[in-house]
């Protein structure tokens, strides 16, 4: 099997744009994966004087929103000048079957943004069994 075709991915996050003050969220199902990347893709701000949003990555074993624990510290990205892409790498052992990205932009008007995110599932239990196991859409060529 070729290792590429070994990985799960899946859209946790349509792109969207996000009003100042409004939060985005997306849970990830990690089952069966031993390890996790969510890369999330920003827009340039629209605005020079935005502020970046604060990101968290959280974990629970439902998805229950109040039963969410913080994986890492919040991270509050200091510029989107230019279009910026974030990844977390993720070693699933010892933490939880469901994580949850939560975007929040600043409070200002200037502070919008829009932003998508992609996940992957590696070091699966069991193969993906084709492309219909693979992800959303796939291709192989």
């Amino acid at each position: 099997m070729i290792h590429d075709r070994l990985v799960t991915d899946s859209l946790v996050l349509s792109p969207r744009a996000v009003t100042n003050g409004a939060t985005a969220t997306a849970n990830f199902d990690t089952l069966g994966a031993s390890y996790a990347t969510i890369r999330l893709a920003f827009a340039a701000e629209l605005n020079t004087n935005g502020v970046g949003p604060t990101l968290s990555l959280l974990q629970s074993d439902d998805t229950v929103v109040t039963n969410f624990a913080t994986v890492v510290a919040n991270r509050t990205l200091e510029d989107l000048t230019a279009a910026k892409g974030i990844v977390y790498g993720i070693d699933l052992r010892g933490k939880k079957r469901y994580m949850r990205l939560s975007i929040t932009p600043g409070a200002a008007t200037n502070d919008s943004v829009t932003v998508s995110a992609f996940g992957t599932l590696s070091r699966q239990y069991e193969e993906p069994a084709g492309t219909t196991d693979a992800g959303d859409v796939v291709v192989y060529v």
